[in-house]
Order: structure tokens, then sequence, then C-alpha cells
């Protein structure tokens, strides 16, 4: 890191990939001194990763610079329900409310409180996976018709 000290460091990724992103970088901050300013992260419908204190943590060290982009109705961004697990998000939404493009960016908050005007607003039975599969207009690459060209 020290190579490229104007080099930016950032992670994506969507659904599991998502969480992993996140998990990934903050571990990456915190073993890493002077390296948060560098890091961003932008996850696509990302599964609630921790409890409580976990995202209070990723807050603090992350929060700032996270964007946790979800689609309308979602499911898997409601997992775990809430009611069986007692995890929640960490910051920043960026709900997409429609096919349309128009959008919520969610208020930063502590804690378990997560924004009541964005993602969370849709009820957990009104959800849908067709829309974990269309983030953006692009649905999931089928991998097993993809082609590599190395």
């Amino acid at each position: 890191m020290s190579d490229y000290p104007d080099y930016m460091v950032i992670f994506t990724g969507h659904s599991k990939g998502g969480a992993e992103a996140a998990l990934g970088a903050l571990d990456l901050v915190r073993r890493v001194d002077g390296l948060r300013d560098r890091v961003r992260v932008w996850t696509f419908g990302q599964p609630r990763v921790g409890n409580e204190q976990f995202a209070a943590l990723y807050n603090q060290q992350l929060g700032a610079r996270t964007y946790r982009v979800t689609s309308y109705a979602d499911p898997v961004v409601a997992m775990p329900p809430r009611f069986l697990f007692d995890y929640c998000h960490h910051n920043t939404e960026v709900w997409l409310m429609n096919r349309e493009g128009d959008i919520y960016v969610g208020r930063n908050n502590t804690g378990c409180n997560e924004d009541p005007h964005a993602s969370s607003s849709v009820d957990f039975y009104d959800r849908s996976i067709q829309w974990h599969k269309d983030y953006l207009g692009l649905p999931p690459l089928d991998h097993a018709t993809a082609m590599f060209s190395w």
C-alpha cells in the first residue's frame, strides 16, 4: 500500500459478495494504519452482516465511506429477519425506489435504527427475488453460459 499512496481501494459486491466486501474492507482498515481515508465500499443487495455493536463499529470506521445500494423490494436486504436475529444494517443506504431511477438516501443512524423511509418501509411479504436479480437495470451474469477470455 505504501508503494501507491494516492490510490483508492474500492470494495464492491452483490448479495453475499456485498457482505464479504463490507467485512473485508473493515478488516483491512483495522489492520493497515492510515488506510481508512482511501477506502470506499459499494454494495448491492447486501444482507445484514452483524448485530448492533458490529454496526456501530462499522459506522465509526467506514460508515461515511460506504454506500449500501438496495433495490425497491429486494428480500435479501431484509435478511436475516430482525424478528429472528439481532442483526441490523450499517450506514449508508441508497434505496432505488422504483425502476424509473428515483432514489432515497437513508439517514445515517447509530445502532439498529434502520431508516423507516428506505427499504425497511417495504413489508417483508411484499418482497420479490426479482428485485434482487436486477440492479441498475443489469441482470446478473449467467455463469453457466458466460464466455471468458484469458
